[in-house]
């Protein structure tokens, strides 16, 4: 996976890119990340990263005048769709090839 982004921590990218497949394939029940959705994990790794150096990605609410900020605690839960459509599609092509038993 390439991420672009200038003066960035190699250390830190390379274990937000590890924690950010890890999540992905466990959520899949999967161990190698469908190329699919390596899109979708670019971005998980951005928001990771974002969220990381206090850019305010992942925050869910915000207060101005008491200052409180509450953060999104799953940070997948944004793919969840496309995770889930993932699956199904998945499902069918695993299905199509399958027998149909008919009794006479």
């Amino acid at each position: 996976m390439l991420i672009r982004k200038p003066g960035i921590n190699e250390n830190l990218i390379d274990e937000l890119i590890r924690t950010a497949l890890d999540r992905i394939n466990l959520r899949l029940g999967v161990t190698v990340l469908p190329i699919e959705l390596e899109s979708v994990a670019v971005e998980v790794v951005c928001a990771m990263y974002n969220k990381s150096q206090a850019n305010n990605e992942g925050i869910k609410s915000e207060n101005v005048d008491t200052f409180s900020v509450t953060f999104v605690d799953d940070i997948l839960a944004e793919y969840e769709t496309d995770l889930n459509r993932y699956l199904e599609i998945k499902n069918k092509q695993d299905n199509v090839d399958r027998g149909v038993l008919r009794f006479l």
